[in-house]
């Protein structure tokens, strides 16, 4: 079945996560679904909406700096072998504030997946 590693992860993580809503909101900005090490980590970033960011951990950007092009190619290959996410079931969506960011920042994408039902739920 599509997405079983992914589901997989996002259930583990929404099982340790906190019942408190403010609690919730801090623990997944800092906790990335488990998976093995790589030049990314996935954090859920809106859990009613379902959106999630890929965050690039090697090095820090500055705005509009060069090389996040090729970042950003990396990606798709990563979500293939860690969580077993074909390009075409992911799409990147509008950026939402993740509050934290700088001058310096990490590159991140924020997608959805169109075909994980229920959207974001540790009864996945």
């Amino acid at each position: 079945m599509a997405l079983d590693r992914f589901k997989q992860a996002l259930t583990a993580l929404m099982i340790a996560a906190p019942s408190d809503p403010l609690d919730r909101d801090e623990y997944f900005e800092v906790t990335p679904l488990p998976a093995a090490d790589g030049p990314f980590e996935l954090v859920v970033v809106d859990e009613e909406n379902g959106i999630f960011a890929a965050l690039y951990l090697d090095r820090l950007f500055q705005e509009d700096e060069a090389g996040q092009e090729e970042v950003a190619l990396l990606l798709p290959g990563y979500l293939e072998e860690t969580f077993g996410l074909e390009p075409s079931e992911w799409v990147p969506t509008a950026p939402f504030d993740l509050g934290w960011r700088s001058r310096e920042f990490l590159w991140f994408l924020e997608f959805s997946l169109p075909g994980l039902t229920p959207a974001c739920h540790s009864d996945a």
